[in-house]
């Protein structure tokens, strides 16, 4: 859902882009209740093959086709939400995608109550949290949407996807402000 940077502890991967751009088309009350139709309709049986229902409700519509390739697909599978992967980035968390499609439900919620269109959406995935959780925050221009997590071990893609999104870190390394390096 998300790429990574080893020195920062967010990230905004093609899942987080694709949502953002969603909420602010001109069609993005269509598309957006489409995909809210489409998640619901997976919530009882868990949101099996979310990465499936991503594919053909996010980011067909949007036409990103980086986003639909096998290899993100997989990516999407093997580390977020296949319980049973070897490669999961959070395999005491499993599973893990009825959070995200429950948290995709509200965040989808909150900006359809946008009139006359819906609220925009900003999400990030944060990393560094004790557990798993999407968490929802509405104020009256926007939706944000926070995916936190703890970190994952291992080799991760790194990097935001977004030109337009900006990202800093400020932390005790004698105060410092980083910014995201692209």
């Amino acid at each position: 859902m998300g790429l990574r940077s080893t020195d920062h502890s967010f990230s905004k991967g093609s899942v987080y882009v694709a949502l953002d751009e969603m909420s602010t088309r001109a069609d993005a009350r269509e598309l957006m209740e489409r995909f809210a139709r489409a998640l619901s309709d997976k919530a009882s049986a868990g949101f099996p093959d979310l990465e499936a229902t991503f594919d053909q409700y996010l980011f067909a519509p949007l036409k990103m086709e980086t986003a639909r390739s096998a290899a993100s697909m997989s990516y999407l599978r093997d580390y977020w939400f296949d319980p049973n992967s070897k490669d999961s980035y959070f395999p005491d968390h499993q599973p893990i995608a009825p959070i995200c499609g429950m948290g995709l439900l509200k965040v989808i919620e909150e900006s359809l109550k946008g009139r006359p269109n819906p609220l925009p959406i900003d999400s990030w995935w944060l990393m560094d949290h004790d557990k798993f959780e999407v968490i929802t925050l509405v104020s009256k221009q926007q939706v944000t949407m926070l995916v936190a997590t703890p970190r994952p071990s291992g080799p991760t893609p790194t990097g935001i996807w977004s030109a337009a999104a900006e990202g800093y870190t400020t932390g005790r390394l004698g105060i410092v402000t980083r910014k995201f390096e692209r």
